[in-house]
């Protein structure tokens, strides 16, 4: 039997009080590779909505449930008619103005119950609310960034010159090539619900990668200087961050930054900063490498005065691999979708859920909702986001309890 349930506000404030791997793959082991990457994509599991569990109310929810937030191209506000249909009498009111940013402050001033956003909860977004509260928000993913388009938490692709010979890099080698030495890194949420420091992610002067024959090039590349370039917009730059380097800031010095046009000043100061610049020098620097968008790569982008952007086939992105002796992954549209490409984004919704406590059965419900068939199927239909694996689900399902 269903529960009846008046919709509650958020629990008020609690107060309470690898050794660095060395093992920089060469080329030479690109088959190698290959195959143990087809192996993991036969493993690799792809939405399959039939396989994803039907919502079941498991409370009848009566009254409000606020979202403050990002709407996610529209997939927050299409989520929240399809769960008035299945709760016909949860009153839910969205206020979409404050986008990422303000979707947390939101929460902690008690003013939201469900925070969506649309880049990775940054630690200073966080620490205010583990101020608040004494534990960290519940980051719960619910659909799957996309592959190659605009505005939708596209996944990262590694690039270099075409006439690089390298064919792929592990997580580990990113950070050791766009990082620099570090003595620890950050571990947000997990087991003790905090924002804590620890040496385990430290990053020795002795693991730094910076030339390519580091990376097992031979001849006239083997101590030429590796030139990093990448992103400096917060919202990109702390997904880097977080993924490839366990929080920490700590940049390779050479590391060039840019930007999305729309965000670099409106003169020539500007210009020199626009993300074009850095897909220019990379195809014409075989030296260079750098992290970015496929839609710029291969020109299927549209700038921000309408016209198409600039393809730049000169340049060739790396396969990779979430460990050093795994399979290097390639970035493809399937491989975004079933999630096995190690540098593929997710869309968030943040929860308020004391530790070792239940999420009020409203907050609990949306998200149920969001993580059955029928949200997953919204989700399929808006066709910007993708739906979650079902394997993906369960594990998201677990955070709730």
């Amino acid at each position: 039997m269903t529960k009846r349930f008046s919709s509650a506000r958020v629990p008020g404030p609690a107060f309470a009080g690898d050794t660095p791997s060395r093992r920089h793959g060469a080329a030479g082991l690109a088959l190698a590779l290959a195959g143990l990457a087809l192996s993991a994509l036969a493993h690799a599991q792809e939405p399959v909505l039939s396989q994803v569990p039907r919502y079941k109310p498991e409370y009848h929810i009566i009254g409000p449930l606020r979202i403050a937030g990002s709407p996610l191209m529209g997939m927050i506000p299409a989520l929240m008619k399809g769960f008035e249909k299945a709760q016909p009498d949860a009153k839910l009111s969205g206020n979409f103005q404050t986008e990422s940013e303000g979707a947390l402050g939101m929460m902690y001033a008690g003013v939201s119950d469900v925070a969506p956003m649309g880049d990775d909860a940054k630690i200073t977004d966080q620490m205010p609310f583990y101020n608040t509260y004494g534990y960290t928000p519940t980051e719960i993913s619910v659909a799957t960034g996309c592959y190659n388009m605009r505005g939708c938490l596209y996944a990262w692709a590694i690039m270099v010159n075409k006439d690089n010979p390298l064919t792929h890099l592990s997580m580990r080698q990113l950070s050791e090539i766009f990082g620099a030495q570090r003595t620890g890194g950050w571990v947000v949420g997990g087991p003790q619900h905090a924002i804590l420091y620890t040496g385990k992610y430290a990053q020795s002067a002795k693991s730094l990668i910076r030339t390519w024959g580091q990376l097992g090039l031979k001849g006239g590349w083997a101590r030429k200087k590796i030139q990093t370039w990448g992103y400096v917009a917060p919202g990109f730059e702390v997904s880097f961050e977080r993924h490839v380097m366990h929080w920490s800031d700590k940049w390779n010095p050479n590391f060039r930054e840019v930007v999305e046009e729309k965000e670099a000043t409106a003169d020539a100061e500007g210009g020199k900063v626009w993300s074009q610049r850095m897909y220019a020098a990379i195809s014409k620097d075989k030296y260079a490498i750098g992290w970015g968008a496929l839609m710029h790569v291969d020109g299927t982008c549209v700038n921000p005065d309408g016209t198409k952007c600039h393809s730049y086939p000169n340049i060739r992105i790396l396969a990779i691999s979430a460990t050093a002796d795994g399979p290097a992954i390639p970035l493809t549209a399937a491989n975004v979708r079933n999630r096995s490409y190690p540098l593929t984004r997710d869309a968030y919704i943040y929860v308020n859920k004391p530790p070792g406590r239940a999420l009020t059965p409203a907050v609990r419900e949306f998200i149920r909702y969001v993580l059955s068939r029928q949200g997953q199927e919204i989700i399929r239909k808006q066709g910007i986001y993708s739906p979650l694996p079902e394997s993906y689900i369960k594990k998201q399902l677990k955070k709730l309890d």
